[in-house]
């Protein structure tokens, strides 16, 4: 705004020179610069001196009709400039809109991706995405239609957790069509299914990484009892061929059971109660398991006197920790699901943006005994 030093200041006190529009554009058109002349409004002329003066009514000559008419045009002009760049710059916000789709075959069964999926969508926002995340409910049909979804929206990434690794194959290719990044995360795909990334732990290293641990805690001897994930799933494939690969060095140790729990803790301790019942002390040395609801199992099975049974699970929350503690869980795999979200989410952005993106983004995973316990916090 112009300085007002310099200036004398002319105001209407007449409510009939207030009122009349032809009187204000007068005003201005005389060289009066500064605010519209409403009541009780200053008007600056530039003076020697400061000095109040009453403003004379102006006469209403065709002179003064004419000037105030091309006054008024000139106004009205500025006028529409200033609708018309207010407009070019809003539009842009809606264009600006940035949104990420996430699938995830089934969010209710599993904390740990109760957890991912609240880091994702944290992640997502500090980078200015707004995120819609559907439960697939463990329902192929469901999870495909999700994604379908996400293409007529027009989302610019999306993220899935499939159920297994060839049940998406068809929508992702629709994904591509569509020239949107299809980002995996944790549970691997297909490669048939063109992907942009898949963002996760090497499955078959975390089976084998616990596997050694009971090879070397058992030397190399005993009955072994396997719990895995949803049958079918990328991690429960993977957890399971590294276990067997492991156990195939030793061949003093025997497998003796193998049942899906689902990641559930109800099942998980349904069969404990029934290994325990059917296998004797002295019978069943290890229980491994592909998440950390194996720490119900250990705990009842420490509540019936069956310590001699060692327990070995995979991820690494509160509980498993204080699990290991205690002596009641022998040993876990940590896998961040924080750190998972954080990198699927940086993987879609950059994917977003056009910059180049790892096919495969793999976090290093960290086997956690009574010996690093105290010193490795737990991931959730």
């Amino acid at each position: 705004m112009a300085s007002l030093r310099g200036h004398r200041y002319l105001r209407s006190d007449d409510p009939k020179q207030r009122d009349d529009p032809l009187q204000h554009l007068s005003l201005l058109a005389t060289g009066v610069h500064g605010n519209r002349c409403s009541p009780g409004r200053w008007l600056r002329s530039p003076a020697a001196r400061p000095q109040t003066l009453r403003v004379e009514p102006a006469e209403n000559t065709a002179k003064t009709r004419r000037t105030a008419m091309k006054l008024t045009r000139r106004m009205l002009g500025i006028a529409s400039i200033a609708i018309a760049v207010g407009t070019a710059f809003a539009a842009p916000a809606a264009a600006e809109d940035k949104k990420i789709g996430v699938m995830i075959y089934n969010i209710g069964v599993d904390p740990w991706m109760n957890v991912g999926v609240k880091a994702m969508e944290e992640n997502a926002k500090k980078l200015g995405y707004e995120v819609t995340v559907v439960d697939g409910r463990n329902d192929v049909a469901q999870m495909n239609a999700a994604i379908e979804q996400f293409i007529i929206q027009g989302v610019n990434a999306i993220i899935v957790a499939p159920a297994d690794p060839d049940s998406l194959v068809g929508s992702v290719l629709k994904a591509t069509d569509a020239k949107i990044p299809v980002v995996s995360y944790s549970m691997g795909i297909s490669p048939e299914a063109p992907i942009t990334a898949f963002v996760g732990s090497d499955e078959e290293f975390i089976g084998r990484l616990h596997a050694d641990q009971a090879i070397k805690m058992l030397n190399g001897e005993g009955n072994v009892a396997i719990m895995t994930g949803i049958l079918g799933t990328a991690p429960q494939i993977g957890r399971a061929k590294g276990e067997h690969d492991a156990l195939k060095t030793a061949p003093g140790i025997k497998i003796v059971e193998e049942q899906a729990n689902d990641w559930a803790a109800d099942k998980t301790v349904a069969l404990i109660q029934d290994w325990l019942s059917k296998y004797p002390k002295g019978e069943l040395n290890a229980v491994f398991a592909h998440g950390p609801e194996l720490v119900a199992a250990a705990e009842y099975a420490k509540a019936q006197g069956r310590d001699e049974v060692m327990f070995f699970a995979v991820d690494y929350p509160e509980d498993a920790r204080r699990a290991i503690k205690e002596g009641t869980l022998t040993a876990t795999v940590s896998q961040s699901p924080a750190l998972l979200s954080k990198l699927a989410v940086e993987a879609a952005d950059k994917a977003i943006r056009g910059e180049k993106v790892e096919s495969k983004i793999i976090i290093q995973n960290t086997l956690i005994t009574k010996d690093n316990v105290e010193q490795v916090p737990a991931d959730y």
